[in-house]
C-alpha cells in the first residue's frame, strides 16, 4: 500500500507517509485503518508526507468521501506536505481543506519542507 502511518500517543500525533501514485482506494483505507486503530482519538494531530507522490489518480468523489467521513476532530492540527512544483498533489489536498471547512489555523497544505509542518505543530525537529 502506497499509504503508511504510525500513531506517536507521546507526540498526540499520526504520523502519514504517502508514495508513489496515490488513488482514491489507497487514501479510503488509509483512514479507514487510522480510524479503527485503537490509539487513535479524533483530537490528535497528524502530519501528512505527501512529497514521495509521483502520480495523483484521486477523483473528485473520492476526495469528497474522504471529507465526509474525516475522523479528526475539531481543534486538531493536520500539516500536509507536498514537495515543491508538485502542484497536482497541492491541488487536490486543498481541494480537501475545502470540503472539510478546515481553515489554516487546523489544516495547512502549503508546506514544502517537514520541518516547517513539525514546527507548525509543535514537533521537536
Amino acid at each position: 500500500m502506497p499509504v503508511d502511518y504510525h500513531i506517536d500517543k507521546e507526540l498526540s500525533t499520526v504520523f502519514s507517509k504517502a508514495r508513489d501514485a496515490l488513488n482514491d482506494s489507497d487514501v479510503l483505507e488509509h483512514q479507514q485503518l487510522i480510524t479503527n486503530d485503537p490509539a487513535f482519538t479524533p483530537d490528535l494531530n497528524q502530519l501528512f508526507d505527501l512529497t514521495e507522490v509521483t502520480k495523483v489518480e484521486l477523483t473528485s468523489n473520492g476526495t469528497r468521501l474522504l471529507a465526509s467521513r474525516d475522523p479528526f476532530g475539531a481543534g486538531a492540527k493536520r500539516a500536509f506536505v507536498v514537495a515543491p512544483g508538485a502542484m497536482e498533489v497541492f491541488g487536490m489536498m486543498r481541494m480537501f481543506q475545502i470540503m472539510t471547512d478546515e481553515h489554516d489555523d487546523e489544516l495547512r497544505v502549503q508546506f514544502n519542507h517537514i520541518g516547517k509542518a513539525r514546527l507548525w505543530l509543535g514537533l521537536p525537529e
